[in-house]
């Protein structure tokens, strides 16, 4: 009897090891939601449908879920991110934000905004949704999720870069990590830009690229998941997948609207695009 208990302990003990890095989650980018448009809500209604089906452990929204905060007051913002809130609850797993430019709210002059407004910039999206740059583990496994979008004051515009402030946090929380242990990292505007790939006028590397790139030059970056540019890019540089996740916005080229669906088994990715095309016509 003992023989068989212990015999059975470990068992438990074998498979709960062996699931500790198993996993699978999904990338949704650009979702670019709108309250009075019918079309985009009846392709997200099919889309969250389709990852229902596919039962991930969680699912990442890669920036730019709403279309857009960036150029109306906080009370017109309000309503587009009301109307996400509605929508995400379809979903039957955890969720985790990603901050796009479609997220800040007032920025353009001609959303009539003051600088001086409490809930101006990314004030509103911390708000209601936490920090705009976070990280969390599951499974043996780091995400860090960052904020591409530098905001101009002067300007009132934006643009893509990852701030010093981030840089810092970056480093804090690398040095307590073992370097072996996986990472992913999830930002909405590209640190290495997939429009490069076939027109020579876009750069490679946006600002800040090769400095937050560098950061995990010691560390096992496993994955790079990226947005904004509506375009589908994998590329395995060094062992590292650099992805542009396309996009499930209502009229994104075909070839290019889908989403990322990612299944870790034993520390290896098994990474697969599906077109969303095939199930919203």
């Amino acid at each position: 009897m003992k023989k068989t208990l212990l015999f059975l302990i470990i068992l438990f003990q074998i498979a709960l090891l062996t699931g500790q890095n198993n996993f699978s989650f999904v990338f949704l980018p650009d979702l670019h939601l709108q309250p009075d448009s019918i079309p985009v809500e009846k392709k997200f209604d099919r889309i969250a449908k389709q990852v229902n089906k596919l039962k991930p452990d969680f699912a990442i929204m890669g920036g730019d879920m709403i279309y857009t905060a960036k150029n109306v007051n906080e009370k017109k913002a309000k309503v587009l991110f009301d109307f996400m809130d509605i929508k995400f609850q379809q979903f039957k797993m955890p969720l985790y934000y990603t901050m796009g430019n479609h997220e800040i709210v007032g920025v353009l002059a001609e959303s009539g905004m003051e600088i001086s407004h409490p809930l101006w910039g990314n004030v509103m999206y911390e708000k209601l949704y936490g920090k705009r740059y976070q990280s969390f583990t599951k499974s043996g496994w780091k995400f860090f999720l960052l904020d591409g979008i530098k905001i101009r004051e002067k300007e009132r515009d934006y643009t893509s870069g990852v701030d010093s402030m981030q840089i810092e946090w970056l480093k804090n929380e690398l040095i307590q990590m073992d370097n072996s242990m996986p990472i992913v990292v999830v930002i909405h505007t590209p640190l290495i830009n997939p429009k490069a790939i076939r027109n020579s006028q876009f750069q490679v590397l946006s600002a800040k690229s090769e400095a937050v790139l560098n950061l995990f030059n010691d560390y096992n970056l496993k994955m790079v998941l990226q947005g904004h540019n509506h375009v589908y890019m994998n590329l395995l540089i060094n062992g590292v997948h650099y992805i542009s996740g396309g996009s499930t916005k209502y009229d994104t080229n075909p070839g290019n609207d889908g989403f990322l669906f990612v299944k870790i088994k034993k520390n290896v990715e098994e990474i697969k695009f599906i077109q969303t095309s095939a199930f919203t016509r």
